[in-house]
């Protein structure tokens, strides 16, 4: 059997647990890595076992024709990565979030179409069994018109301490970037993805105007130049409407990240999974099944099997778009300080 050929390009924490993905799926290999820190190349090739490595991925696109091209790169650097990779004949797999921008995302996805290539996100949480089980759920009709969603999600007094994460010109934004993204994403899929029209919101950055900051990187606080706090309103074209709040500096309350669901019929929520419907005066628990756990190692199976049957990723085109959208107009909403429309 000839297996499909991957690169990775980013050998950091996110580009190890690419590799450890594509070692779980028979059907795919590792051949090559492309690191900018040279020692990191070379010493992640020796810990994994993998033949070559590079310093400039470019390099290494033009030395192997590869199948899949994993990007475990800062938001700021994806799209020329990915690109590159399109043009060279690969399929792309990148980690959250897509781009710094709605017009980088555009960009790739038209590239991706114009050289018929797949793309897809590590969005692990679609794998998730609940919110597949809420997702067929909702899917059935069982809750009636859902009118209304809430979305909460951080880290309980944590600004992740790598630059790629806390500085602007790396990561593109904060906490709603990279931390809600993956519950904005499994709520938006579970909901059927409804269409996004405009948005309101705010933002906050705490940690400077903390008298004892929690800093978790080297270096001041004004290092840190993104949200660490962010608040929104989200209008659907059917009429609904949703709040996300995003937060790394969470107090250690009795209420951790989730969602709630409400519809004509009942309320549903996720983190844990419930499902609750109202028959006169009486809630009935109808909290559905959910299959067998799941394993992050779910997305790198599913791009694979993708590519080899020729069928399109669990995350679509589409889809990354309407998450990218609702984020930068989140973020245009907060900057500007009013409502922002989003376009089609």
């Amino acid at each position: 059997m000839n297996r499909l050929k991957v690169g990775i390009i980013g050998c950091g924490a996110h580009g190890r647990g690419h590799i450890r993905g594509y070692a779980e799926i028979p059907e795919a290999e590792v051949i090559a890595v492309a690191e900018l820190n040279p020692e990191r190349a070379t010493g992640v090739a020796a810990e994994f076992g993998i033949r070559h490595n590079y310093t400039d991925y470019r390099e290494m696109l033009t030395r192997h024709a590869l199948d899949i091209v994993s990007l475990a790169l800062p938001p700021a650097a994806n799209r020329d990565a990915a690109m590159a990779a399109f043009e060279a004949g690969a399929h792309v797999l990148i980690s959250k979030p897509l781009a710094m921008n709605l017009a980088e995302a555009e960009e790739m996805i038209a590239t991706a179409r114009r050289c018929g290539k797949l793309m897809s996100m590590g969005l692990q949480n679609r794998f998730d069994p609940d919110v597949r089980a809420l997702r067929r759920f909702l899917a059935a009709g069982k809750l009636g018109h859902v009118y209304h969603t809430r979305i909460w999600h951080g880290h309980v007094m944590h600004i992740p301490g790598t630059p790629t994460m806390y500085k602007r010109c790396l990561a593109g934004g904060g906490v709603l970037f990279h931390t809600t993204v993956h519950l904005l994403d499994a709520i938006l899929w579970a909901l059927g993805n409804p269409k996004p029209v405009h948005v309101s919101g705010g933002s906050y950055r705490k940690v400077s105007q903390m008298k004892t900051p929690l800093v978790t990187w080297s270096g001041p606080v004004a290092d840190c130049d993104i949200e660490d706090f962010n608040i929104g309103l989200v209008h659907f074209a059917d009429g609904s409407t949703m709040t996300v709040e995003s937060n790394w500096m969470m107090h250690p309350r009795a209420r951790p990240s989730g969602a709630e669901i409400l519809g004509d019929w009942g309320v549903a929520s996720l983190r844990p999974l419930r499902v609750e419907l109202e028959d006169g005066e009486r809630i009935v628990d109808a909290t559905p099944h959910t299959d067998a756990p799941s394993q992050c190692s779910s997305v790198y199976q599913d791009f694979c099997q993708s590519v080899l049957e020729n069928r399109l990723p669990v995350v679509r085109f589409g889809e990354m778009l309407d998450v990218q959208r609702v984020m930068n107009a989140l973020y245009e909403a907060a900057e500007k300080g009013r409502e922002v429309a989003i376009a089609d």
